[in-house]
């Protein structure tokens, strides 16, 4: 995944991030508001050892002292240094808990010794801090003393002793709620980066080439309102300008042309992968945007199991396909002129109990021979490939198919699987059609087609 991917991917889960960086400074915020502020206080020593009057004798007690507050620091949480610090200071803790709430440090370089006592009481922190503060010189001198007696050999001494504590050192709101924050925000990422490697949904053209091996010839955008014609929902409105959605099915038209130069597909297929990714739509789109260009076109439902195209076009569905398979009926009795100019429907007609039988019958093939000659297109509207054989079937007979897939909805998998069932059927896979199942986002080729269209529309109606 390069760059660029990365920044797709964290775009398109923008709200998994925000949200689990909000949560993070939520969950930092309760935690603060809910610890109750710890005081502390400190007293600073100064270790001297005792040395001669010369110059070399003092750097060897210098030595000596920095040597002796290393020693010192460790001494401070002591049981029998914390006891004797309780006893002075009054409190009721035990030695354990004032070695937990104390920290000594010395730095190798000096010869200072700092104490600091956190309490949630700062009178409390006082009085502790006071008590080491009257307790470790004492014992360090006793320590210090030789068995023989005489003056100690190393001495400490408060240079800076406690003062009461006025502003608590923790909890730190401000510094807790960055951190949750950032925390948040690496979390989101991770979850984002996570759903999207269990997220098998298609999501751009490069990956469906690479699934497919054959490019995508049309890109459906999705459908808003204003594409909409009155009545007739999943029509595009050809005749009233160039909206996005006329506008893709014209680059369709126009990319047809060049799947194969000397002899383009002219008798096809459109079908998909499972139920509900836009091909009945998309098929009906395709022969009004070929028609617009002078064509002659007829389209079949052949969908004998789930017809939809008689009910988006609002034609009737009495006879049709199954009964000229099944020898009912000839073409020229059933075929029906449709409300737009050079597109003719051939209805699916009474469902039949067989249809993949019908469909794959000797009378299918001569009846797509036959009607090749009467029109420039004709375009087959089959059901999905992954439930039923019968797209399959009808693309072995007709110059290939061209499989809808609805992006951000359709499965890696199912695209796999649907262009492995045509190569096993002996079927061409023309090209693969994207059907949008969402908005387009700014920045995108998309974006700025919808946003020039929409303009255009705009300036039109301004000056009528």
């Amino acid at each position: 995944m390069d760059l660029r991917d990365l920044l797709s991917v964290l775009r398109a889960r923008w709200i998994v991030i925000v949200a689990a960086t909000l949560i993070g400074g939520f969950l930092a915020l309760g935690m603060s508001l809910l610890t109750p502020p710890s005081y502390q206080a400190k007293v600073q020593f100064y270790v001297t050892v005792a040395g001669g009057d010369s110059a070399a004798a003092a750097y060897q007690g210098s030595l000596g002292a920095q040597q002796r507050v290393q020693s010192y620091a460790a001494l401070v949480e002591s049981t029998d240094i914390t006891q004797r610090v309780v006893d002075t200071a009054g409190a009721d803790l035990a030695p354990s808990q004032v070695a937990s709430q104390t920290t000594a440090t010395a730095d190798a370089k000096t010869v200072l010794l700092n104490v600091a006592v956190t309490n949630l009481d700062p009178q409390r922190a006082l009085q502790l801090a006071e008590g080491f503060g009257e307790v470790l010189p004492e014992a360090i001198n006793r320590l210090e003393t030789p068995d023989g007696g005489g003056p100690a050999l190393a001495k400490l001494t408060v240079v800076n002793p406690p003062a009461l504590p006025t502003s608590p050192i923790a909890p730190k709101t401000e510094q807790n709620v960055a951190i949750g924050l950032v925390l948040g925000l690496l979390a989101g990422i991770g979850i984002a980066l996570l759903i999207n490697a269990f997220d098998r949904r298609v999501k751009s053209s490069e990956q469906l080439e690479s699934i497919a091996g054959k490019p995508v010839v049309g890109s459906i955008p999705f459908r808003k309102a204003e594409d909409k014609e009155q009545d007739a929902e999943h029509i595009v409105p050809f005749r009233e300008g160039h909206s996005p959605a006329a506008e893709s099915f014209r680059r369709l038209r126009t990319n047809l042309q060049f799947l194969n130069v000397d002899n383009p597909p002219r008798v096809f297929v459109l079908t998909s992968s499972v139920a509900t990714e836009g091909k009945s739509e998309t098929a009906i789109n395709l022969s009004l945007a070929l028609a617009e260009s002078g064509n002659r076109v007829l389209l079949i439902e052949a969908d004998l199991r789930r017809p939809l195209v008689v009910n988006y076009m609002s034609m009737p569905d009495k006879v049709g396909l199954t009964n000229i398979l099944s020898g009912q009926a000839k073409f020229a009795e059933v075929v029906q002129e449709t409300r737009h100019d050079g597109v003719d429907l051939l209805a699916c007609g009474p469902l039949p109990p067989n249809p993949s039988e019908l469909l794959a019958s000797d009378m299918a093939r001569h009846l797509l021979d036959e009607l090749r000659s009467k029109y420039d297109y004709v375009i087959i509207d089959s059901p999905p490939l992954l439930p039923v054989t019968d797209g399959a079937l009808l693309a072995r007979i007709t110059d290939g198919a061209l499989l809808v897939v609805r992006s951000h909805r359709t499965t890696a998998d199912q695209v796999a699987q649907a262009v492995d069932n045509l190569a096993k059927a002996d079927a061409i896979l023309l090209g693969i059609v994207t059907v949008a199942n969402k908005p387009v986002k700014k920045g995108s080729v998309g974006y700025y087609d919808s946003y020039y269209y929409s303009s255009k529309k705009t300036s039109a109606a301004g000056k009528s």
